[in-house]
């Protein structure tokens, strides 16, 4: 019988705007979900009026609603399915925004399971393994370059010099139904492996020689590889965004494992046994607590009856006439409300290096909306002029808050509450504060 063991993966994500570029249109996300890990990077692109940004960070969020708390039997039919959401969202909002005509998002996904690696990808964020000490580009790149070779109008000599070579001619939001990629088979995991998904920024500056040169080092963490990375491309030029995610494979119970700090660690995959004395105390205080459950519920079964309520899944399911009076009146109350939400406004003042594209991202709102509440184009905005900007709500920190539950009540990521107040940390919370409670880009307006 062959050894038995499990792989280890440590991974570092890092996005730099690059230091010949203005904004940084790229977003990446790493999630957790049910058995393993997974990552995703978006490079977004500029429509008629930018929008970049906006395009890249929406498929990043839908993506990670599609995976959050899913459970998937089939991981390729599940990168389709985020594809195909991020894909349908991001369309429907730049029909509705003619000045974001043009704008998209090159997208890759990579999911860790069991040991296996499946991956996803549109328009030219590209997916590599580093194996004994030589590189693979598990990608084609969905640009128009690519196209003509592909087509017999170009050839390899002529590829990377072909003024096409970088222009994606397939991305999300570009068309309604898209076509993407998606690995047929997945990758089985080796000891050593490196894993890399990035977008264009690094490879336009880095040959894939130079990306293995620095991943190949022995010696290095994979934070110091994956930092390293993104500043020798930033270094080289830095004409673009570098955004990538590093995954390294490694079996801890052949090289001695201290997790360093704050270095983010997953087992893929157990099978060592566990000893039997663990399962020994782990069973006496399960029939401990067993045993002082029984005597719990037969102490206070009266009370425990009259409290346990139906879950709400269960009585939206039921006859109407099983549903008790005080429910059926919230229910239909809750039917009778409008849809959409009615928008707070709040008073801005133009500063220096503001405009309305990068309040827009602050505030989660178009460029669009912004004209049309405040009625003046976005070009003819200057300096000092009082404008209106649509926010959730304002709200006002009680003695006590925390920025989680103030962001639960709201339904909105305390990242964007953070942005949208420019706080660096959820600490710098004081009682009285006003906080300003951005809208998502899915929400519904009621206007």
């Amino acid at each position: 019988m062959g050894k038995e063991h499990s792989l280890t993966i440590k991974y570092k994500s890092i996005s730099l705007i690059g230091s010949q570029a203005k904004h940084n249109q790229d977003a990446y996300a790493e999630f957790q979900i049910p058995g393993g890990y997974g990552f995703a990077i978006c490079d977004g692109i500029n429509g008629k009026e930018g929008g970049g940004a906006i395009a890249s960070k929406m498929a990043i969020e839908s993506i990670k609603r599609q995976f959050r708390n899913t459970q998937f039997k089939n991981p390729q039919k599940a990168l389709t399915n985020a594809l195909t959401l991020a894909n349908f969202q991001l369309y429907d909002h730049i029909q509705k925004n003619e000045r974001f005509k043009g704008m998209g998002a090159s997208c890759g996904i990579v999911l860790v399971l069991d040991e296996l690696v499946y991956y996803a990808y549109i328009g030219n964020v590209r997916f590599y393994i580093v194996r004994d000490n030589t590189i693979y580009r598990l990608t084609r790149d969905h640009t128009k370059a690519h196209t003509a070779l592909s087509q017999n109008k170009i050839t390899q000599d002529n590829l990377e010099s072909d003024p096409g070579y970088y222009i994606v001619d397939r991305a999300l939001g570009f068309q309604k139904d898209v076509n993407f990629s998606v690995c047929k088979q997945p990758l089985s995991m080796e000891e050593g492996d490196a894993l890399l998904l990035t977008s264009d920024g690094l490879f336009k500056e880095l040959t894939e020689s130079q990306i293995a040169e620095v991943v190949n080092d022995p010696d290095a963490s994979v934070d110091f590889m994956a930092t390293n990375l993104a500043q020798k491309a930033d270094q080289a030029g830095g004409k673009d965004n570098i955004t990538l995610t590093l995954m390294h494979v490694f079996d801890p119970h052949k090289v001695p494992y201290a997790p360093e700090a704050g270095e983010k660690t997953e087992i893929v995959e157990g099978r060592k046994g566990v000893p039997k004395v663990v399962w020994i105390v782990i069973g006496v205080i399960g029939l401990i607590a067993l045993l002082y459950g029984i005597s719990e519920i037969a102490f206070n079964h009266e009370n425990v009856t009259k409290e346990v309520q139906p879950k709400e899944s269960v009585a939206d399911t039921q006859p109407k006439d099983t549903i008790k009076p005080a429910r059926k009146e919230q229910l239909e109350k809750k039917i009778e409300e409008p849809q959409g939400i009615k928008p707070e406004f709040i008073p801005y003042k133009i500063q220096k290096g503001d405009n309305f594209y990068r309040l827009g991202i602050r505030f989660n709102v178009t460029v669009q909306m912004l004209e049309r509440v405040n009625n003046v184009q976005a070009k003819r905005l200057r300096l000092g002029q009082r404008v209106r900007i649509p926010v959730k709500a304002v709200h006002k920190v009680e003695k006590g808050e925390i920025l989680s539950s103030i962001a639960e009540k709201y339904h909105t990521p305390v990242k964007d509450i953070l942005k949208a107040n420019k706080l660096d940390n959820a600490d710098r919370l004081r009682e009285g504060m006003e906080l300003n409670i951005p809208l998502q880009y899915d929400d519904i307006i009621a206007e």
